[in-house]
């Protein structure tokens, strides 16, 4: 079978009987990954990310494939990964795919919709939803975030009713992923006289709601084959089978989705740094300046070392949580390291590939300034940076109260 650069190239052990060796299924599994991306989804990326347009004939190849349903049992049309499974393919589909809007935008329906439906649905909504979900048949995202609650969910002002028969929500959320082109959200509402996030409930809305609409959509820096907007939600009924779990479980649902989003989002921006990686070094290897290439500049050898050192560094703190949390030891502070971790790697990486390329870097049909605006974003969705370091020294006082 074909191989694909670094990528293949890991077989680690470490202490407490860690060991991230490749299997032969998740080497079968990330191979096939990149020849998706290789004969599928790497066309036309430039002129998508031009107009932002949302690549529908992409998408459906990747549901084709099985990629939104990665961590899903077969019984329900996935696949069935673990967590670490999960990483080692969305990290080969972050380093295969140069459409980042889409890998993106595939992120965010698999860990804030399907696994959150997976997770905590009954067994009839599971039965309902995830096949289509896993199929890509369905595009999915969620909405928590609103005008006046982004980092502070306790400010929420979306309320839920109870109604006969069910529930009517009412409020507008912002910065939906998917919002334009999604068939079923997860939608969280508070309460009425709510206190702060103890009165949270999840419902799993289809878009063809009548209470629900789309509003403003978003023009992006980077990312912007990711539909991004508003979601009004304006009388919007839904059944009692539109429950997610229980009632004032929202936050319990929206934190183990955190989870799985911090840590298979850092996958994707590990994969796409080596892939820029790469680039760079072939670049700075290639590159002639006063006589021979700038790669013998110390300059230069200084910024790709420092960017191969981020990549093996948040990868190796990855696999690590990843370990962990599928043995029931991780927590959301290390789901919140590894987040923090790739997201700041990805921007300096990127920043470093921008200078090394120089004015080649600066124009628009390189992929260096591409991979500069899609950088951007990775330190502010799924938890601000502060965010991140905010809930870790949180842990760290408690550990040494």
């Amino acid at each position: 079978m074909e191989r694909h650069g670094s990528i293949d190239t890991e077989c680690m052990k470490g202490d407490n009987g860690m060991d991230f060796t490749i299997t032969e299924e998740q080497d079968e599994i990330r191979q096939a990954i990149l020849t998706l991306c290789g004969k599928r989804l790497n066309h036309h990326v430039h002129e998508d990310d031009e107009t932002s347009v949302f690549p529908s004939e992409k998408w459906k190849a990747c549901g084709e494939f099985g990629l939104p349903g990665l961590p899903i049992p077969e019984e329900y049309g996935g696949i069935g990964l673990d967590m670490l499974s999960t990483a080692m393919a969305i990290r080969a589909f972050g380093y295969g795919c140069h459409d980042e809007g889409l890998v993106f935008s595939l992120c965010a329906h698999m860990l804030t919709c399907v696994v959150p439906v997976f997770r905590f649905g009954t067994e009839e909504q599971k039965r309902r939803f995830l096949p289509k979900l896993c199929s890509g048949e369905y595009i999915g995202g969620n909405g928590i975030t609103e005008a006046e609650a982004g980092s502070d969910v306790s400010s929420m002002r979306t309320t839920v009713k109870k109604t006969a028969g069910g529930y009517r929500l009412e409020g507008t959320k912002i910065f939906v992923t998917n919002g334009p082109v999604a068939n079923l959200l997860v939608i969280y509402a508070k309460h009425p006289q709510g206190m702060k996030m103890l009165d949270v409930s999840a419902f799993i809305v289809g878009t063809d709601n009548p209470g629900l609409r789309v509003g403003q959509v978003f023009k992006k820096m980077g990312l912007r084959t990711a539909p991004l907007s508003e979601i009004v939600l304006d009388e919007c009924a839904v059944d009692e089978n539109g429950l997610l779990g229980r009632e004032r479980m929202g936050m319990e649902i929206f934190n183990d989705s955190m989870m799985w989003e911090r840590v298979i989002m850092a996958a994707y921006h590990i994969g796409s740094m080596e892939q820029q990686y790469e680039l760079t070094a072939g670049y700075a290897s290639m590159r002639k300046q006063f006589g021979r290439s700038i790669i013998g500049f110390e300059s230069v050898a200084d910024r790709l070392v420092d960017m191969k050192m981020r990549i093996e560094t948040a990868r190796l703190l990855l696999y690590r949580v990843c370990w962990d949390y599928d043995r029931g030891k991780a927590d959301l502070p290390d789901a919140a390291m590894v987040k923090l971790y790739a997201s700041e790697s990805k921007v300096a990486n990127s920043m470093s590939a921008s200078h090394i390329f120089g004015a080649y870097g600066y124009m628009k049909e390189s992929r260096v300034e591409k991979q500069l605006r899609d950088s951007i974003a990775a330190t502010v969705y799924s938890g601000t940076s502060e965010i991140q370091r905010r809930i870790i020294s949180e842990k760290i006082r408690s550990e040494y109260a």
